[in-house]
């Protein structure tokens, strides 16, 4: 393993962004929504490794409010290698999930269609 390698507690190597799943949680456009960070490891018993939090502005753009990885897996990794390694990494990762793993116009198509169900759901209630 190198020394640039984050592990989960479980023990799954991570390399990168494309080692993580993720996981969207349906919010309506008010609150905003959020994407979990997941494990790829399908008997890992923490699986949630972080989130992502957004929210849709008056123009009907996604911004982006909070990317957070959890204490547990931060901690983890801080006392295998040391603190200021596994955030420098850990950055990296939550940066390049956003950007490149996140598929962002697919989410807002699901936000679209989801206002679309309801308000029709509406009309006929």
């Amino acid at each position: 393993m190198s020394e640039n390698t984050i592990q989960c507690p479980c023990g799954k190597s991570i390399n990168g962004y494309s080692d993580y799943s993720l996981l969207y949680l349906k919010k309506d456009s008010d609150e905003g929504g959020e994407i979990d960070i997941i494990c790829k490891n399908d008997y890992c018993y923490l699986r949630e490794l972080g989130y992502l939090k957004f929210r849709i502005d008056t123009n009907r753009k996604i911004i982006l409010e909070k990317g957070k990885f959890y204490a547990p897996y931060v901690t983890w990794n801080a006392t295998r290698m040391n603190e200021e390694k596994t955030v420098e990494i850990l950055r990296k990762h939550l940066i390049d999930i956003t950007e490149k793993l996140v598929q962002w116009e697919k989410v807002m198509k699901g936000i679209e269609m989801d206002e679309e169900r309801s308000s029709s759901e509406e009309v006929i209630a």
